[in-house]
């Protein structure tokens, strides 16, 4: 009598060979692996070369917002993009950027007294986490990156 089972042995072949079909399908055509070559790791090391606009561009993908998002406020905390105006308490801010290392630009219009005037004011980056003042309101930094300011309005 015969020990081996061709028919037995054939049908556990087919389920393992459909099983690795649907499994190698299923892997491409998922996000998990990018059909396009990225390396990981340009030169083999950690870098500071990380590129940040593009990242907020791609934001898409991780289910944010794509960039840039809007100047908003948010219970006494403002988030201003850079270049876009947010209309707080008869100010418009407007974040403008670095202006030099360690300092930053922020565009006041007062709308109660001239709507058609912007005044121009720098700040220093470890003072204004203190604490500054813009049209006689107290404001307090969070945070600061290029594409993005993050601060609180205080009262005092």
């Amino acid at each position: 009598m015969r020990s081996d089972r061709p028919i037995e042995i054939a049908a556990v072949a087919c389920i393992l060979l459909a099983g690795g079909i649907l499994f190698v399908w299923m892997i491409v055509l998922s996000d998990a692996v990018p059909t396009e070559y990225r390396s990981a790791s340009p030169g083999f090391s950690w870098s500071w070369d990380f590129d940040y606009k593009a990242a907020m561009r791609d934001a898409g993908r991780q289910g944010e917002a794509a960039w840039p998002w809007p100047a908003k406020k948010t219970g006494n905390r403002l988030v201003l993009p850079l270049n876009q105006p947010l209309l707080f308490e008869g100010l418009k801010i407007t974040y403008r950027g670095m202006v030099e290392s360690g300092r930053f630009r922020l565009d006041i219009v007062i709308q109660s007294l001239d709507p058609s005037v912007t005044y121009p004011l720098n700040f220093g980056v470890p003072e204004a986490g203190h604490g500054f003042m813009a049209a006689d309101r107290h404001f307090r930094l969070e945070k600061i990156t290029p594409l993005y300011l993050r601060m609180r309005s205080t009262a005092q």
